[in-house]
């Protein structure tokens, strides 16, 4: 009876140590290129005419493989930011106009600043102190002075007003961007500030751009009135201290359609209450970028041994599978790189 209970315990042993092994190995990969009058291969450089498709045979079996084909934005790199050095120039563009009532009744500014630490937006009292503070002390920089904003229009048929900004400067630091419309007298309309664009745009020296809407700014109002229970905001009920609007609540910003850079804070009828709000973005990287793609080749629910890649483009290119096991006790990858010469 001893012996039978040794044995089952080594099985089980052996048993338990199988699954262990597979669950720890490390991920294995093995990649050639099928070669023909338009493909060489020389066991790292790649030689293929222009148009013709490259196959890979691939080996190994990971749970995850990515290819990235070494074009601009699919390159094998973890970056977040691009050296100023290959920006040729950079650029914050904004269209705005006021709408309705006349622009003596408010005071508005618009601002940057590089040294502003960002709002913690689960403190209103914190961050309305931090913002004004940083006024009266002159840290938020004018970008838009207020007697180039005191124009005001009787209609929607208005021409907008188009201002861009060099942003060289700021390459390699932190910015904000902080919008303040207060009102200042309700003998008339208070009225509305209208935005229809606002980006960054970082033109390269390689010919290409990269452009950044509003809508990735994390703008994020900060309502200074919001305690006041003002009669025409009465039908914002949630959020007041942060919160953003659908329709036209006065002295309330919408950002509906920011994800078109068109936004604004609402008027307010003559004779209503002051209004007063900040709409302020997160800190921005001006040089920042989107990391970097690849193209998923294959997942756990796949098998996979081959896979096919067409460059269209003359060029040297750095090509790189990554492949990856993973699961909830051990994690795996390993690259393999090549060398892709395109010709005509």
């Amino acid at each position: 009876m001893k012996a039978y209970k040794l044995i089952a315990i080594c099985v089980i042993s052996l048993f338990f140590g199988a699954c262990n092994d597979g669950l720890d190995e490390d991920v294995a990969l093995d990649v050639t290129v099928n070669t023909n009058e338009n493909v060489s291969f020389d066991g790292h450089i790649i030689t293929v005419k222009k148009g013709t498709p490259v196959n890979f045979n691939i080996a190994g079996d990971p749970d995850f493989l990515t290819f990235f084909s070494g074009e601009e934005g699919y390159k094998y790199r973890e970056r977040q930011t691009i050296d100023p050095s290959q920006i040729k120039s950079s650029s914050l563009t904004i269209t705005l106009y006021y709408e309705y009532g006349t622009t003596d009744m408010v005071d508005s500014r618009i601002y940057i600043s590089d040294e502003f630490t960002g709002l913690y937006k689960d403190d209103f009292v914190a961050d309305s102190l931090l913002v004004e503070q940083y006024e009266n002390d002159g840290i938020w920089q004018s970008m838009i002075p207020n007697e180039e904003l005191g124009y005001a229009f009787p209609t929607k048929t208005s021409t907008p007003q188009t201002y861009t900004f060099d942003m060289t400067q700021y390459l390699n630091k932190r910015v904000t961007i902080a919008i303040r419309y207060k009102g200042v007298k309700n003998t008339a309309v208070q009225p509305r500030l209208y935005f229809t664009q606002m980006h960054l745009t970082n033109e390269l020296n390689n010919g290409s751009s990269l452009k950044f809407g509003a809508s990735s700014f994390g703008l994020t109002p900060v309502n200074m009135k919001n305690r006041c229970n003002l009669s025409d905001q009465a039908t914002m009920t949630t959020d007041r201290e942060y919160g953003t609007v659908s329709g036209g609540t006065s002295g309330i910003w919408n950002l509906q359609n920011i994800g078109t850079e068109t936004f604004y804070l609402h008027s307010s009828a003559a004779g209503n209450p002051l209004k007063y709000s900040w709409l302020v973005s997160d800190p921005l990287t001006i040089n920042s970028c989107e990391p970097d793609q690849g193209t998923k080749v294959k997942d756990i629910t796949q098998s996979l041994d081959s896979y096919t890649y067409t460059y269209d483009k003359v060029g040297i290119y750095n090509a790189t599978f990554l492949a990856r096991n993973a699961n909830i006790d051990h994690s795996s990858t390993t690259t393999y790189n090549f060398v892709v010469n395109v010709v005509e």
